[in-house]
């Protein structure tokens, strides 16, 4: 079971080296968790990008790439389908975001599911490790979906529980996020809820609980709850998944990472594999630890 990064660095190191193609490695963080990605034996990196500001990244930080295949382009959304396409045809086990806006990414691989005929509903699992949390949380969708209806959000879920069972999770906890008022009429993300909740419980998410409640305040308190002070807030009660009412929530929250004490991954699950989608303002431990989990879920959906 997967319960911190820590787990994935261990289990990352056992089951690598993966073939991962890096798009646009093309500034000194991404370099860098790139090198030291390797080093640890994650990855076997094929470079996308343009060749001399990757040449100069790596000579930045004394890193010798001249034995790497690598690809030569300039053109960003063609760096992005290039190395999808190879994530699909099965050239590489993973593909991670470099420098390079993630727009042109989530448009590769919507093309790419789209000329695979799967029907796939594409969406980014943001994972945070939280200290004193024996698994971590996923926030949904953090990428893709701007203002999913209950259809999405009922497809986005069943990436997120995909996921979470390949991290050793059989029966997911959820919570449905929604605001609620008492005058005006119920919100459409709370109907959403609700629906949803029914859906779980007739079994078609499989094994997995959807909670009543449907805020920080719920999951934590219950509804009639009030704190003394914030060291009685119970951390064990936050659920292995929350589903966010749409892209804004789900973006703001899961990289409060930069503020707080958690550490964060970001993951786009397709049926082919798995894309690291890390932020351009991320440091290269931080990208090291999203490559090392993008292993992890690779090995296990090869072995799925």
């Amino acid at each position: 079971m997967i319960t911190s990064f820590e787990d994935a660095y261990g289990v990352a190191k056992e089951k690598g080296p993966k073939k991962l193609a890096v798009l646009a490695p093309e500034d000194k963080e991404f370099m860098l968790a790139v090198m030291q990605s390797w080093q640890m034996g994650y990855i076997e990196p094929i470079l996308i990008g343009h060749a001399e500001i990757m040449e100069q990244m790596a000579e930045m930080i004394g890193f010798d790439i001249s034995g790497f295949e690598k690809i030569i382009e300039k053109d960003r959304q063609a760096i992005a389908d290039l190395g999808i396409d190879m994530l699909f045809s099965g050239k590489v086990d993973v593909a991670s975001k470099g420098q390079i806006p993630t727009s042109y990414i989530y448009r590769s691989i919507i093309r790419a599911e789209a000329r695979a005929g799967s029907g796939m509903t594409v969406s980014v699992i943001s994972l945070w490790d939280i200290p004193g949390l024996d698994h971590l949380v996923a926030f949904t969708d953090s990428g893709v979906n701007i203002s999913p209806d209950y259809k999405k959000k009922a497809e986005i879920l069943k990436n997120a529980i995909f996921l979470c069972r390949l991290l050793g999770h059989a029966k997911p906890k959820i919570a449905v996020l929604s605001g609620q008022r008492d005058i005006g009429g119920t919100l459409a993300s709370f109907r959403d809820h609700e629906v949803l909740k029914q859906t779980a419980e007739s079994g078609d998410f499989g094994e997995c609980e959807i909670i009543d409640a449907t805020s920080f305040t719920g999951i934590f308190l219950g509804p009639k709850g009030r704190l003394e002070n914030y060291s009685n807030i119970d951390i064990t009660r936050m659920p292995h998944i929350l589903l966010v009412p749409n892209l804004d929530t789900g973006n703001i929250i899961c990289k409060l990472d930069f503020f707080i004490e958690v550490t964060r991954c970001s993951l786009a699950v397709t049926t082919a594999g798995v894309v690291c989608i890390p932020a351009r303002s991320d440091f290269s431990d931080s990208i090291v630890g999203q490559i090392a989990m993008g292993v992890v879920v690779a090995d296990r959906m090869k072995n799925t």
